[in-house]
């Protein structure tokens, strides 16, 4: 079982971390006031289960994780279908000026894994080998995920296309 965060240890990571995280959040999420929901619910989680935190990882690497699932879930949860009606956060731009279109017409379409696979290449840019460490998955199954998701934006983009 993980040990706890003491006081002064969650403050610290607080201080140093929570800025990152925010910027993660309303970057996918396109609020403000959201992001900043989402930076205490992804705090929270350290203080009420540290079982989630294993020490294994950075804490940056958990958090930034943790903050990209509970994003993505928002967007599911309220099924969302048009993310290029969100104000575009100017301090963080999609690597792919469609991405926000793209993982809006993706967030109902794909398993969690590869809508993970989806925001880190198209919005965030990585390249599969990058990927990979983030979702403990090989190049080459990157690879493929990645083949099967431009497939979908494919059919998706195809008016007579079946998607």
């Amino acid at each position: 079982m993980a040990k706890p965060f003491d006081a002064g240890e969650l403050r610290a990571l607080y201080v140093e971390l929570a800025p990152a995280v925010h910027r993660r959040a309303r970057a996918l999420l396109g609020n403000e006031t959201e992001a900043w929901d989402v930076v205490q619910d992804v705090f929270g989680k350290l203080v009420e289960s540290p079982a989630a935190f294993r020490r294994e990882a950075q804490p940056m690497t958990f958090l930034y994780r943790a903050a990209t699932n509970h994003c993505l879930n928002l967007l599911r949860a309220r099924r969302v279908r048009a993310l290029a009606q969100l104000p575009a956060d100017p301090a963080y731009e999609p690597a792919q000026p469609d991405a926000r279109e793209l993982l809006g017409a993706l967030v109902q379409r794909l398993e969690p894994r590869a809508l993970r696979i989806a925001t880190l290449h198209f919005f965030d840019g990585l390249t599969q080998d990058e990927i990979g460490p983030v979702v403990g998955l090989s190049r080459k199954t990157i690879g493929r995920e990645l083949q099967k998701i431009r497939a979908l934006a494919e059919r998706l983009a195809d008016p007579g296309g079946k998607a």
